[in-house]
């Protein structure tokens, strides 16, 4: 064996695995396609939100908790300010299932938060348009990861702790048999006991039971002027999050001088050719982004001074494959987190850890299940030339 455990993809999940592995003692090699921290993938773009709170099912809330805790672990480890609290807001009809999903996961959790109404709303954040029918929900604990940061400050505290990086290697295929696994790449095949597969949006290229599963799509991020960057500091503008008939998300100003906003689509746009993804947007997408900023957040200029693209993997459920497939049980599978994990990455990497070293873990996992029924893509989907 060339060391006891593969990491292949370096970004969010990656990253974190690596650290928490060799935090164990575990003689381990992480392999990236590209250089650490780059901006082709989901971590990238100066900020990625946290919340406890979930919208999508409650038993999310209890790994972001002990994310929280990793989080400040890794930040003390290396005296990097990763995660900045400065408080969230969750914004949407007052019916909006996920507002109210994200309401329960607060009350049964005992997290704190407050409940305001439209009125209140207004009040408390005029940056926002809020509409008579809309509610929301205050959470302290909220805030922001700083992605490139992270993932940086993850890799060379798993290098101090002995661990291998392979930058600048692609993968070419993961290949598990009676003696563990071979990873092939551009440089070369190495074996080890196990493998740990979290390259994203690129799994599919990797790990052929992930090909019907995992499809590539584009995230777009950009950076809006405010008219007065006062009103856009932390201290008065938390990170928001519009939920229901408007999706979108954003932060306060990091810069002292922009804004960065995202917003949803119907489906972000998929990405056919993983080489050379498209890095423009169409007149039709930055007009659509235009008139919900000029409505939502009318204080920033509607036009971005700056867009950026990257690449995230999605699952027809909206919830990664986390674990290992019965026929292949020295794999183990980390993606597919559909744009919004990166909160989770110190969980996941710390879950990760207990998969490879004891075979199993205390923590509720088992609705990630890379078993589980999941409806695979259709083919027009999946076939990307």
């Amino acid at each position: 064996m060339d060391a006891e455990i593969a990491v292949v993809g370096l970004g969010a999940m990656g990253s974190m695995a690596l650290w928490r592995l060799a935090q164990r003692g575990v003689r381990v090699d992480g392999y990236e396609r590209f250089g650490i921290a780059h901006d082709r993938g989901a971590s990238a773009g100066q900020t990625r939100r946290f919340s406890a709170l979930t919208q999508k099912e409650l038993r999310f809330t209890p790994l972001a908790i002990d994310a929280l805790h990793l989080w400040r672990s890794l930040q003390s480890i290396t005296g990097r300010t990763l995660i900045e609290q400065v408080g969230g807001i969750i914004v949407g009809p007052a019916d909006a299932p996920a507002l109210t999903l994200a309401a329960q996961s607060a009350a049964t959790t005992n997290l704190a938060h407050e409940l305001v109404d439209a009125r209140d709303l207004a009040r408390r954040f005029p940056q926002h348009l809020i509409r008579p029918t809309d509610a929301g929900i205050i959470e302290p604990t909220g805030g922001f990861v700083r992605p490139e940061l992270a993932v940086l400050s993850a890799v060379r505290q798993a290098e101090s702790l002995g661990a291998t990086v392979h930058d600048h290697t692609r993968v070419l295929t993961v290949e598990p048999d009676s003696d563990g696994v071979l990873v092939r790449t551009d440089a070369g095949t190495r074996r080890y006991a196990q493998a740990v597969v979290a390259p994203g949006p690129w799994a599919r290229e990797v790990l052929g039971a992930t090909r019907d599963l995992v499809l590539p799509r584009r995230l777009v991020q950009a950076w809006y002027a405010p008219i007065d960057i006062t009103l856009y500091r932390a201290d008065v503008f938390p990170v928001f999050e519009r939920v229901g008939d408007v999706k979108a998300y954003g932060f306060p100003t990091v810069d002292g001088a922009t804004v960065k906003v995202g917003i949803y689509t119907a489906g972000h746009p998929i990405v056919y050719d993983l080489d050379q993804p498209p890095r423009t947007v169409s007149l039709a997408l930055a007009r659509y982004f235009r008139d919900t900023v000029a409505t939502f957040l009318p204080g920033l200029h509607p036009d971005p001074v700056t867009i950026a693209t990257g690449i995230e993997g999605y699952t027809t459920d909206g919830l990664p494959l986390l674990g290992t497939l019965p026929a292949t049980p020295q794999v183990i599978m980390a993606c597919g987190f559909s744009g919004s994990g990166f909160k989770f990455a110190p969980v996941i990497g710390d879950t990760i850890a207990d998969l490879a070293i004891d075979g199993t873990t205390e923590r509720d996992i088992d609705f990630l299940s890379p078993s589980r029924p999941l409806a695979a893509w259709p083919a027009d989907h999946r076939t990307l030339a």
